[in-house]
């Protein structure tokens, strides 16, 4: 939400139940996975204060490690939370005093709000009309889309870079003197190789309803958020950066199981029972010489076929699509690692380094080196601010 970045600034039936499971497993997964570390870390900081939801959490995670997680890298979706790479991330408890009103002229980052109690109205450009929300639900804004929140549509409208002037600590209280409402927001930013797969699948509110059913994992990530801000502890700010990656990964579960899945792009396609293994295939061996036909053979369809029933899906040729995630794997390798360019060219599928810095240049914008130079920039400068 606008108001916790002033300080740094779509199953339904469309859904047979297998394929719905199919997700679900998945992200369960990752959603371990990516688990352990915010427990651990809430456990080792307050334990006795929350003894019982840590318990209650843990508990819940327990009982699914059983199933295997090396499988994990298959799945496009779950391979691609593994891999997302948050560079910043900020928190703020907000107690809103009616009449009150926030106004945010929207930015790239990722916006979570959870209302902790009481009630508001949320409106932005893209619903036709507002949306009530109360204490339990949460939204999650994904694009840089301008939005409104207040309690009464006549109360005055305070824009939130004003606001946060009145920040103390990771607690903001504004507004008059009536009824409050709490919330709690916060922000990641990912960068443009994580944040387009997203954008080009997802809607760019997604609202979860305090009266839509919950797992107690769900429930328990919410309750330890509350905690965690209602207070100063040591490491707050890092337990709650890693809620907020658990609850945005919950947030996506959610949608797939509970909304209309979206009848074009790569996660469609995932849902397609021909498609849906040549897609595992390029994610599984990305350096390998595919060919339309080698993945139409996977895909158990003619070459003509498949080809024209990826493109009218996944809205790109088979091949195309091998080059966007050849090149976001580079782009990960480049990031994360001193390998030479050729290298790095090498392990994606290229034989030439030549040939994989055009390929790159035509994705991403910038040739291989100059992306390189620049994360090492924007590393150096997150480092700094840090301090």
């Amino acid at each position: 939400m606008g108001f916790s970045t002033m300080r740094s600034a779509k199953s339904s039936h469309f859904f047979v139940s297998t394929k719905r499971q199919y997700f679900a497993f998945w992200l369960r997964m990752i959603f371990i996975r990516a688990s352990w570390s915010c427990i651990l870390i809430s456990s080792l900081i307050t334990v006795s204060a929350r003894n019982d939801t840590i318990e209650s959490l843990s508990s819940v995670f327990l009982a699914q490690t059983s199933i295997r997680e090396e499988c994990i890298t298959l799945d496009p979706l779950a391979e691609f939370f593994s891999s997302m790479r948050i560079r910043k991330a900020g928190f703020t408890r907000l107690n809103a005093y009616a009449p009150w009103g926030l106004t945010s002229h929207g930015d790239p980052s990722i916006k979570f709000v959870l209302v902790v109690n009481g009630t508001g109205v949320l409106a932005t450009k893209s619903c036709p009309m507002p949306i009530p929300i109360q204490d339990g639900d949460v939204f999650i804004m994904l694009g840089d889309e301008p939005y409104n929140i207040y309690d009464d549509e006549r109360s005055a409208m305070t824009a939130c870079l004003d606001v946060e002037a009145l920040r103390v600590g990771n607690q903001i209280e504004f507004g008059g003197g009536g009824a409050v409402t709490t919330f709690i927001s916060g922000y990641f930013e990912i960068d443009r190789l994580d944040a387009e797969p997203l954008s080009s699948v997802l809607p760019t509110l997604l609202h979860l309803r305090r009266s839509q059913e919950r797992t107690s994992a769900f429930q328990c990530i919410l309750e330890l958020l509350g905690s965690e801000t209602e207070s100063v502890h040591l490491g707050s700010e890092a337990a709650v950066a890693r809620l907020f990656e658990l609850l945005f990964i919950h947030a996506v579960r959610a949608f797939i199981q509970e909304s209309a899945m979206p009848k074009k792009g790569w996660l469609a396609a995932t849902a397609d029972k021909n498609l849906a293994p040549a897609i595992r295939a390029i994610h599984a061996e990305p350096k390998k010489a595919w060919t339309v036909e080698m993945l139409a053979k996977t895909a158990g369809m003619s070459r003509s076929a498949f080809a024209v029933r990826f493109k009218n899906i996944v809205g790109k040729t088979p091949l195309s699509y091998l080059t966007d995630w050849r090149i976001h794997k580079a782009g990960r390798l480049i990031e994360s690692s001193s390998l030479r360019i050729a290298a790095i060219a090498r392990s994606v599928g290229y034989e030439s380094e030549a040939a994989f810095t055009k390929a790159f240049k035509k994705v991403t914008g910038s040739k291989p080196s100059d992306f390189r130079r620049a994360t090492l920039h924007t590393q150096s400068v997150s480092k700094n601010s840090s301090k």
